[in-house]
């Protein structure tokens, strides 16, 4: 999955993914234009996306075998939402980050929104 794999050389190695996931969310959405969708955990929202029905979690582990952690409720969340939980500074650099680390993975081509989808699976 390349849009994984340029996640995780983005985001910053010192704080785990599942505590990025409104910044994750975020980018998705302004790059691929996904849905922000978010759930009610114990510790607060966690926010993911949807694209063309296809529910993503970019920011859950790899390997999470807890049930509880798999319930998604899919409510709908906005971009202003996301916000809430970082600096635009820390986004810009994020979103900077990323770009690099995607672009080096699949070059500079452009595709359409069926290919970037494909990017995900």
């Amino acid at each position: 999955m390349i849009v994984h794999e340029a996640l995780k050389n983005s985001w910053t190695p010192d704080v785990p993914a599942e505590k990025q996931d409104s910044l994750i969310s975020l980018l998705i959405h302004d790059i691929f234009g996904a849905e922000i969708l978010k759930t009610k955990r114990r510790r607060g929202w966690h926010y993911y996306n949807r694209i063309e029905g296809q529910r993503i979690d970019l920011a859950r582990p790899e390997i999470n075998n807890s049930v509880k952690a798999n319930k998604f409720e899919d409510n709908p969340a906005t971009p202003d939402e996301t916000y809430r939980y970082f600096e635009q500074e820390e986004y810009s650099s994020f979103l900077f980050r990323f770009i690099n680390a995607f672009e080096e993975a699949v070059g500079l081509q452009k595709g359409t929104g069926q290919e970037s989808l494909n990017c995900f699976v």
